[in-house]
């Protein structure tokens, strides 16, 4: 699904996905490729917010082999859009050390890609993941270093994983991110850390909190959250002007 915002102050067009969660038993975004490349086809940017991939519960055989497939899911958007910058911006399920590795080597011999851990500034729209300005044990929200490998989850975890989304208790935790919250938090974390990030800042796009809305207003900047395309939870593209 792709929804539109309000905001036409710049001159780049682009759009804003988060939170596909691919090579999990719980994505319902397996076939969204076709829809992705297809916007960023006439665009001239597209970030992908976090959370693209999640290597914690990914069910490919390795987290080697989860970052190959997710190299080769990148290779096909960039080459198919040369005029579209790609911009990915890490998550909670995809900030791992390791795979910078495979995104640096993508970098180096791709030119209309690009990445960053926690955040980037487009014009004066600001795309972060979200996670990071609710974890308190993170001094420097937006500077945050990369996570050391993890395992993955077994299957046993797996099922019962696969439970909670069937009986949509996963659903339950939305209320506790209602967009005034996120949008006090994230202000509050650029306020006291980065300041200067969020002078003439117009609109943050966010994932992360699984919850989708669009033009929250909060001290004069608009909040958009593109949800999640986890099962009976809802997701959108996002087209931003920065």
């Amino acid at each position: 699904m792709c929804a539109t915002t309000n905001s036409t102050n710049g001159h780049q067009r682009g759009y804003v996905v988060s939170d596909l969660h691919l090579f999990t038993h719980r994505t319902t975004a397996n076939k969204r490729l076709s829809a992705i490349r297809d916007v960023a086809g006439r665009a001239d940017f597209l970030v992908l917010n976090g959370d693209i991939f999640d290597f914690r519960w990914s069910t490919l055989d390795s987290l080697d082999q989860t970052a190959e497939t997710a190299v080769d899911w990148l290779t096909t958007i960039t080459l198919a859009c040369n005029g579209c910058k790609v911009f990915y911006v890490l998550g909670n399920h995809d900030r791992f050390a390791f795979f910078a590795e495979h995104l640096d080597a993508l970098a180096a011999h791709t030119d209309n890609f690009h990445w960053h851990p926690t955040h980037v500034r487009i014009g004066r729209c600001l795309f972060l993941h979200g996670d990071l300005a609710f974890d308190r044990r993170c001094p420097d929200p937006f500077g945050r270093p990369m996570l050391p490998p993890e395992h993955q989850r077994g299957r046993a975890m797996n099922l019962g994983y696969r439970v909670i989304v069937a009986t949509r208790a996963h659903r339950f935790t939305q209320p506790f991110y209602h967009p005034r919250r996120c949008a006090r938090r994230i202000l509050s974390c650029l306020d006291r850390h980065h300041p200067t990030l969020g002078e003439g800042l117009t609109d943050v796009y966010f994932g992360h909190t699984h919850r989708t809305f669009v033009n929250f207003r909060h001290n004069g900047v608009a909040f958009h959250n593109t949800g999640s395309s986890i099962r009976h939870l809802r997701s959108i593209l996002l087209r931003a002007y920065a």
